[in-house]
Parts: structure tokens; C-alpha cells; sequence
């Protein structure tokens, strides 16, 4: 995607299109997990959900062996902070059930 310019466009349009002051930062992750039966998944990802919104955060994906998605801030005009970013990170390598841990830089949500 070609990106926006910034200069000649008003902080009213930078607002509506989530530019500049206005991004939205959030991050993707990744990973293995050896849950080979769909009730011990569902257990992964209820904790999952319930540890990401005590974060203030929302996460869009999923996937069996291979879980893998998108977070970002729950609240609009917010960013993911990096400090949010190692919880989570942390939180799923402390997982007996995962390895492999990829988490992505901080990128614009909405133009990555």
C-alpha cells in the first residue's frame, strides 16, 4: 500500500483516516501449540482473551498448531505500548502447551 502524505492534508482528515498522531499501534504474534483436542483449545483461548482484555487490549485470529493473530488497543486512538507487548509475549512463553513465541514490531493498525 502506497503510504498517505501527511503535509497538505488538516488534522480533521488525519483523524478520520488514523494517521499521524492518530495511529493506531499494535502488533502480530505468533505461535506453535502441541493442543491436539478442541476442548483444551477452547480452555487456551478463553485464558487467552481474559488475559488480553485485563491489558486493555483485543486480539483478532486464532488457529490451532499454529496460533497466530493481530492485537491492538481496545480503546480508540490508543496504542499498544511495548511494555503490553513483552506481557504478552511473556505471558504465552510461561504456557506449557506453547513454543515458539514471534511477536512483530509495533506497526500502524490499520495501514500494516
Amino acid at each position: 500500500m502506497k503510504p498517505f502524505k501527511q503535509e497538505n492534508k488538516k488534522r480533521r482528515i488525519l483523524k478520520k483516516m488514523y494517521l499521524g498522531e492518530f495511529a493506531m499501534l499494535g502488533f502480530e504474534v505468533s505461535c506453535k501449540t502441541n493442543i491436539a483436542d478442541f476442548d483444551r483449545y477452547d480452555v487456551f483461548v478463553d485464558e487467552f482473551i481474559d488475559y488480553i482484555d485485563s491489558l486493555g487490549l483485543c486480539f483478532g485470529g486464532g488457529g490451532l498448531e499454529l496460533f497466530e493473530g493481530f492485537i491492538c488497543a481496545s480503546e480508540r486512538y490508543q496504542d499498544v505500548t511495548e511494555e503490553q507487548q513483552a506481557q504478552v509475549v511473556a505471558w504465552l512463553q510461561a504456557r506449557d502447551e506453547v513454543t515458539d513465541v514471534i511477536a512483530s514490531e509495533l506497526v500502524d493498525a490499520n495501514y500494516f
